[in-house]
This record gives structure tokens, C-alpha cells and sequence, in this order.
């Protein structure tokens, strides 16, 4: 009898294989959140849960962060919920929750005070979306056929044959004119 593929399974080794960081990662184009927010930026962190024990020496680094930077962190960022749990004989570790549903962990066993700072900074910058390789550095619903605007697209070709530098295109040009200009261009009659 052959043997039948377990389909229940395959959603939760697909999530498990995108969260891994190896050189096969999945590619994907540069998204936002469509949940930022209308009017003004919302943080997509919303909890970060900090679980260390107070006697093993693995939680010094820890330790040592949540007494000196944790409430300054904490201060500076007001629309983050910061858990401290103490729990008896385990390893440290910093769990983010972020707004997508994605929760990331780290290990932070026998790091310093630093690492944990680093870490701990790297989880706040992050958007809950997984580390992918971008297939384009510009994504659009249509593609361009004309390809990238830059600044230098439409400026005169004759620039490409003068002198520089010269006066012709080093004055400053604006857009509007000022009153001076206008009489001049303009006398009353």
C-alpha cells in the first residue's frame, strides 16, 4: 500500500522552514504593513517578554540590563507592554510580539549586558515580517517600462558639452520669481 502524504502537516514545516536563516531563504518583494496605521505611525512591537532567573549566572547579562536600561527603554517607548518574569532555574530569554501575529524569541544565555541591549534594540527595529531576500530594491503594482527616475533624468544636454564650471549652470534657478525679476521683465507703462 503506498504511502499518503500528510497534508495537516505541511503548513507548520512551511512556517517553520520560512523562519530559518539559511542561505535557500525565500525571496520576496519590500512590503509594509497595511496595518501602520491612517494618520500616524503605529509600532508594530506590541510586547516584548523579558524571563531570566535570579540566581543562575547564565542570567547576569540580563540581569544586569533590566536593572540599569530596562526603564529607560521602557519611558521612551510607551505604546510597548515590557514583561520582566523571573522564573526559577531556566535560561534567559527575550520574547517579541509583534502586530502581524509573528512572535520572534532569543536565547540570551550567557550574554552581557551589551548583547542583550543589542538584541533587545534589534527586536524594537524589527516589523514582525521574516527576513527575506528581496527580489528588487522597488517594488509597484506595475512594472515600469521606462525603468528608474533619477535626478539627472531631464536636465539639458547641453551641460554634457560646456565648460564647467559655468556661469550658465552654476546660478541658483528657482521656480517662482521674485518681485525684482518681474518689474524687470515687466516695466510699467
Amino acid at each position: 500500500m503506498p504511502s499518503v502524504p500528510r497534508v495537516d502537516r505541511l503548513k507548520p514545516i512551511y512556517t517553520a522552514a520560512k523562519a530559518l536563516n539559511f542561505g535557500w531563504r525565500f525571496s520576496d518583494f519590500l512590503k509594509i504593513p497595511a496595518y501602520n496605521g491612517i494618520s500616524r505611525y503605529t509600532n508594530q512591537l506590541h510586547r516584548i517578554t523579558v524571563r531570566f532567573c535570579k540566581q543562575s549566572e547564565s542570567s547576569v547579562g540580563v540581569r544586569n540590563f533590566i536593572e540599569n536600561q530596562l526603564i529607560e527603554i521602557g519611558k521612551k517607548n510607551p505604546s510597548v507592554v515590557i514583561y520582566a518574569q523571573p522564573v526559577r532555574n531556566s535560561n534567559p530569554s527575550i520574547r517579541a510580539e509583534y502586530g502581524n501575529g509573528r512572535t520572534l524569541q532569543i536565547n540570551a544565555k550567557n550574554m552581557t549586558e551589551s548583547e542583550v541591549s543589542k538584541d533587545f534594540h534589534l527586536l524594537f527595529s524589527r516589523s514582525g515580517e521574516p527576513v527575506v531576500k528581496l527580489e528588487s530594491r522597488q517594488s509597484a503594482l506595475i512594472p515600469s517600462i521606462q525603468g528608474q527616475w533619477t535626478p539627472i533624468t531631464w536636465l539639458p544636454t547641453a551641460m554634457n558639452t560646456e565648460e564647467l564650471p559655468s556661469k550658465q549652470f552654476s546660478d541658483h534657478k528657482s521656480t517662482s520669481t521674485s518681485a525684482t525679476e518681474y518689474i524687470i521683465q515687466n516695466p510699467p507703462k
